[in-house]
């Protein structure tokens, strides 16, 4: 009888679900690659259900989705002192549901710290089993820092003392880590990008450019005033010029009222709303060049979606990006500075010829496709699972 797949226990801070189906979308990618690899994976998730019974204090449902078991335990999220309490029992009731219906895991993979290292933690010392921890928050970012409190850095120094790994998605999250206090011996483990999906399409016949850019408007983070001022002149210089803005956020009304007060028409900023799967790799393929003007990120998946594409793309110099974007592929510019973002926008969409199509999707097939990750995660479980069977 052929032997089982080993079973990996993901416990998540974020992963889609009813609620926000975005949420966490690359916790549900990792997974998937983990699956690829040769892992049976089942997800324990708690998270305020919007559509609760208020009669009930908890709700768990079991869905299979990309052949990944996922149990999520909802909780009516009333406030005040007792949430606490709710949202741990809605934990337990999906790591017990988990274990149940999927069975003891050989492995314990939490992402998005503090509390999901904690409950591995605990469930690593309960099932006698290793753990592993990836980080993706820009919570240790200077200009986002939310990382604060005694307790809070106690707890994390803990659980990466007690992980048998710890990974994070760039290197610039591990220095940011690292400054606040934290000392841990990291490994990188990147985001997934689905090269099935973002793939290279027919350039459109337009005189007129195309640059886009994919965003949640959040301006604080993502600095889409700065690319607006850039895009209005370039305007002025060029005409025939035209900016996608997709996504959705706290700021996109506030997002529009600037654009409009910039005296930008409707016709030149171009905002679609949230796009997903093909409409948005449609969008995509028609750019001449992505923009990502952000202060801060810790990765940047949509700059490689965009390469996956064939398209070139103009960043500021966040995450891990610098290191990554060689001149075939785009131009990296300082943080900020709104004269060479505008520049390097210029460059790039009157030098098309400078920029290689197969190079960038050749990189990031390399480095960030399924398969790619798949064998990163397969290295990153193996031996830990080896050494306790």
């Amino acid at each position: 009888m052929d032997k089982p797949d080993p079973l990996i226990l993901f416990i998540p801070r974020w992963y889609p679900s009813e609620e926000d189906p975005m949420l966490g979308l690359f916790v549900k990618k990792h997974a998937v690659a983990a699956i690829k690899a040769g892992y049976s994976v089942v997800v324990a998730y708690a998270v305020p259900f919007r559509d609760i019974n208020p009669e009930r204090n908890y709700e768990v449902r079991i869905i299979e989705s990309d052949k990944v078991l996922e149990v999520i335990a909802g909780y009516n999220n009333t406030g005040g002192i007792s949430d606490i309490f709710r949202q741990f029992m809605a934990w337990r009731k999906a790591v017990l549901k988990a274990v149940e219906v999927g069975g003891k895991p050989d492995l314990i993979h939490a992402h998005i710290l503090t509390r999901t290292g904690i409950i591995a933690l605990i469930c690593s010392w309960f099932y006698k089993i290793p753990f592993v921890v990836t980080e993706h928050w820009s919570r240790y970012y200077p200009q986002n820092l939310q990382f604060n409190g005694l307790i809070k850095r106690l707890l994390t120094q803990l659980v990466l003392r007690r992980a048998r790994k710890t990974t994070v998605v760039s290197n610039r999250l591990v220095d940011a880590m690292k400054n606040c206090g934290l000392k841990f011996n990291p490994g990188i483990l990147p985001n997934v990008v689905d090269t099935d999906l973002f793939v290279p399409g027919n350039k459109r016949d337009s005189v007129k450019k195309r640059i886009v850019s994919i965003t949640c408007f959040d301006e604080k983070a993502k600095n889409l005033f700065l690319l607006l001022d850039a895009f209005k002149t370039i305007k002025e210089e060029s005409g025939n010029v035209e900016l996608v803005l997709i996504g959705d956020g706290v700021d996109h009304g506030k997002t529009i009222e600037y654009a409009a007060s910039l005296g930008l028409q409707p016709n030149e900023v171009i905002f679609k709303g949230m796009l997903e799967n093909h409409a948005l790799v449609d969008e995509l393929q028609k750019a001449d060049c992505l923009a990502l003007s952000s202060n801060y990120e810790t990765f940047g998946i949509v700059v490689f979606e965009a390469l996956a594409c064939g398209v070139p793309v103009v960043v500021t110099d966040v995450a891990d990006l610098a290191i990554h974007i060689e001149p075939d592929m785009g131009r990296v510019v300082p943080v900020g500075d709104v004269t060479a973002f505008k520049n390097a926008l210029l460059d790039v969409l009157n030098h098309p010829e400078s920029f290689d199509p197969e190079i960038m999707r050749s990189f990031v097939l390399k480095n960030y496709s399924p398969e790619a990750i798949s064998q990163q995660m397969r290295n990153l479980y193996q031996p830990l699972i080896n050494r306790t069977s």
